[in-house]
């Protein structure tokens, strides 16, 4: 089993409707209607993890919409034939497992 392939597992065990993708020849992991906390409000919406250098940050996680009041700097990308949003949130390693690169991500709008 490849590290993407482990990776995706253990995403897949948190998250069963994740979907492997790839972006530039590389793996990237879509989770539809993902559900998470931003401050007191519950989200439910598609986010897509890239695990590895993406736009000046060392891995990305990018979300359908921007929630506003959280997180800073967002700003639009296309990735994966799809329009997305990004806060400015960067040193998360790609030396992380994806569960703990997600939940590190998620921070940044916590």
């Amino acid at each position: 089993m490849t590290d993407a392939s482990a990776n995706f597992a253990g995403l897949q065990a948190m998250h069963r409707e994740a979907v492997l993708l790839k972006e530039g020849g590389q793996p990237v992991a879509l989770l539809p209607s993902f559900g998470f906390m931003a401050g007191d409000i519950p989200y439910r919406m598609d986010l897509l993890l890239v695990p590895f250098a993406h736009s000046g940050y060392d891995t990305r996680l990018f979300f359908e919409t921007k929630i506003q009041g959280r997180g800073a700097n967002w700003n639009p990308h296309r990735v994966v034939e799809r329009n997305w949003w990004a806060p400015s949130w960067n040193h998360v390693p790609a030396s992380l497992r994806w569960t703990q690169m997600l939940l590190a991500h998620l921070r940044a709008v916590a």
